[in-house]
């Protein structure tokens, strides 16, 4: 029996041992298993989990510190937060193209109104349709002290207002192509520009005030545009090289409402013609409707050829009462600009100064330049009005 029992009682003690070595084995790979993260990645206690990154903000030394270490190591960063940071670097970029701009002062809106002013006789007699040649400077002293800014019509037309920030583009025209307009005083020496012609009172005008900008758009029909027909050429030339625009106002000043197509092209096409042949190279790209009145068919004023003289309209300008949207915006179509008159009897509350006192007014409602010209900038509230195709080769900034 004791052979047997101490027998029984060493197996116990061996089984004993086995239990007690399985446990600590088991013990010690816990404790390896529960360590293993910290051993092989080698963090440490002061090291912040990647959920916390999301916690760091700009500006917050406290709060960078512990995700320092992280935010260095570059090639740990997964592809998704790569993605964001491109992002964020491309909204920095367009913010600090804002930036660039003294947004609090200007306040740049190029999705605002322009106005488009629409003169006709300057002469001794203020009347509906004339304006007197003070009453003319008033009007750019006007203009240039509320901040506008000259520009041909083609420049607004094709998007190209350049101004500088915070000034406002303003087109002056002129229909009929009159000698009040455009007249030269006959000396004995030669031809002296008159100085209270409309082209005598630009030209000082912008000599006083440089950077008021120069440029206005004549409307001219054939055959004796701005009278003195022996200077005809002499008149046209000098508006070509002096900045100014030749614009079209059809051959002989026709009513094409009442005209048929054919005869429209004509009135169009001859005019392109003849101005081209006293000012070489010069085409006509804009037309003045007379009388406000459209053809049946509008598309005619796009583009057409009649024996062999052709031309393209960029621009169609109406007689209207009111402010031309932005070239970036959703409204502005080529095809209908709309002129404000630039007088004071008879305008029915629409003349040049209704709007200027408008616009001092409600000075959000008017375009604002950003001072550069190959951004469009506007506040965010306004962003629903941009087109984005007329914007598409322009940097957008909405604030």
């Amino acid at each position: 029996i004791k052979p047997a029992k101490r027998q029984m009682t060493f197996k116990s003690v061996r089984m004993f041992k086995k239990y007690l070595f399985d446990l600590l084995m088991m013990v010690t790979a816990a404790a390896v298993f529960l360590s293993f993260p910290y051993l092989f990645l080698g963090c440490s206690k002061n090291i912040a989990p990647v959920s916390d990154s999301s916690s760091i903000t700009a500006g917050s030394s406290e709060s960078q510190e512990p995700g320092q270490d992280y935010l260095e190591e570059k090639e740990e960063i997964p592809d998704v937060e790569e993605k964001n940071m491109e992002a964020e670097d491309k909204r920095k970029t367009q913010d600090n193209i804002a930036a660039g701009l003294d947004l609090s002062e200007y306040k740049p809106n190029e999705l605002g109104q322009v106005m488009v002013l629409m003169y006709h006789q300057i002469g001794s007699t203020e009347g509906e349709w004339s304006r007197t040649p003070d009453n003319l400077r008033k009007d750019l002293q006007n203009l240039y002290e509320n901040g506008y800014r000259l520009i041909n019509l083609l420049d607004y037309a094709r998007a190209e207002i350049d101004i500088e920030a915070g000034m406002s583009p303003v087109v002056v025209t002129f229909d009929d192509g009159l000698q009040g307009q455009f007249n030269y005083i006959i000396t004995d020496d030669g031809h002296m520009l008159d100085p209270d012609c409309a082209v005598g009172i630009l030209e000082d005008f912008c000599r006083q005030h440089p950077d008021f900008g120069k440029g206005s758009s004549f409307y001219i029909y054939y055959p004796n545009p701005f009278g003195q027909k022996d200077l005809i050429e002499k008149k046209l030339m000098f508006l070509a090289d002096n900045g100014y625009e030749i614009g079209n106002h059809t051959y002989s000043h026709a009513d094409l409402l009442g005209l048929t197509e054919q005869e429209v092209v004509m009135e169009i096409a001859l005019n392109v013609e003849k101005t081209f042949e006293v000012v070489p190279g010069y085409e006509a790209r804009s037309i003045s409707l007379p009388y406000g009145k459209y053809p049946q068919n509008k598309d005619l004023l796009l583009e057409g050829s009649y024996m062999g003289s052709s031309y393209i309209n960029e621009a169609v300008i109406l007689v209207g009462s009111n402010p031309a949207p932005s070239p970036f915006s959703i409204d502005f179509d080529p095809l209908s600009i709309p002129r404000i008159r630039a007088g004071e009897i008879n305008v029915d509350n629409s003349g040049i100064y209704d709007w200027l006192d408008y616009f001092e007014r409600n000075p959000q409602k008017k375009y604002i330049s950003d001072g550069k010209i190959d951004t469009v900038t506007a506040p965010q509230d306004q962003g629903n009005e941009l087109d984005r195709v007329l914007a598409a080769d322009r940097q957008v900034i909405l604030y």
